[in-house]
C-alpha cells in the first residue's frame, strides 16, 4: 500500500499520463492513416448518404451513387444542396477514380462540377456493420483542411451513426467520440425538371468513362 497520500497521488498521475499518451499515439491524422482498398464492388457499389461530418459540412442532402467500370475505375456521382440550410439537392458533381490494385494510400480525386474542378484527397477508413463507411478528406495537398465523414446506407439509424463515430474516434484524430455535425437528409428533394435517377446517372457516367478510357 502507498505510505503517503502524496506518493499515491503521484502514482495515479503517472498512470493517467501513460494512458493519455497511449490513447494519443493510437489516433492518426488523415495524412497518416491507411485507407481501405477502394476496389471492392461488394462493399462500395450503390447509393450512399453522407450523414455526418467533423467539422460540420457547409451543405446538406449529400447523396453519392457509386459504380465500377471493370476493376479499373470507381465512378461517383454526388448531389447536394447549395448550403446547409437548403433542402434542394440541385448541385451535381462527379468523379472518375482510376484505381491502383491493392492500394491503401487513398486517392487524389478530381471532383468535376460543370466547368470547375476541385482536387480532394480521400481515404476510406472503416466499413461498419455493412451499413456505415467512415473516411477522411482534405483539399489538394493541404492536410490541415482535413475532415472526417460518415457515409451510410438507407437503413442507417441515429444510434448507428453514433457508434460508427465512436469507433472511428478511437483511431483517427478527425473524429471525436461525442462530437460530430449531422448532415441533414430529412425532407431533401430535387427539382423535377433536372432530376435524374441514380441508375441513369451511373449508366451515363459509365458511358462517359468508357469514352475517356478509350481516348
Amino acid at each position: 500500500m502507498c505510505k503517503s497520500v502524496m506518493i499515491c497521488l503521484a502514482l495515479v498521475a503517472s498512470i493517467s499520463m501513460v494512458l493519455v499518451q497511449g490513447q494519443t499515439q493510437t489516433q492518426q491524422t488523415c495524412a497518416q492513416a491507411t485507407s481501405l482498398d477502394f476496389n471492392n464492388q461488394t462493399y462500395f457499389s450503390g447509393q450512399w448518404f453522407e450523414v455526418a461530418r467533423n467539422p460540420a459540412a457547409s451543405v446538406a442532402c449529400i447523396t453519392l451513387n457509386v459504380g465500377f467500370w471493370q476493376n479499373t475505375n470507381m465512378l461517383v456521382n454526388v448531389s447536394h444542396s447549395s448550403s446547409s440550410t437548403s433542402l434542394l439537392a440541385d448541385v451535381h458533381e462527379s468523379a472518375n477514380i482510376t484505381l491502383v490494385a491493392g492500394s491503401t494510400a487513398g486517392y487524389n480525386v478530381s471532383i468535376v462540377k460543370g466547368n470547375q474542378q476541385e482536387h480532394v484527397f480521400i481515404k476510406l477508413l472503416q466499413f461498419v456493420n455493412n451499413t456505415y463507411l467512415t473516411g477522411c478528406r482534405y483539399t489538394g495537398s493541404d492536410a490541415s483542411t482535413s475532415a472526417g465523414f460518415i457515409l451510410a446506407r438507407s437503413n442507417y439509424t441515429a444510434e448507428g451513426v453514433k457508434i460508427a463515430n465512436t469507433n472511428a474516434s478511437a483511431y483517427y484524430s478527425n473524429f471525436q467520440a461525442s462530437t460530430y455535425g449531422n448532415v441533414t437528409q430529412l425532407n431533401c428533394y430535387a427539382s423535377s425538371a433536372g432530376q435524374t435517377g441514380p441508375l441513369t446517372l451511373i449508366s451515363g457516367f459509365l458511358a462517359l468513362a468508357l469514352l475517356l478510357i478509350k481516348a
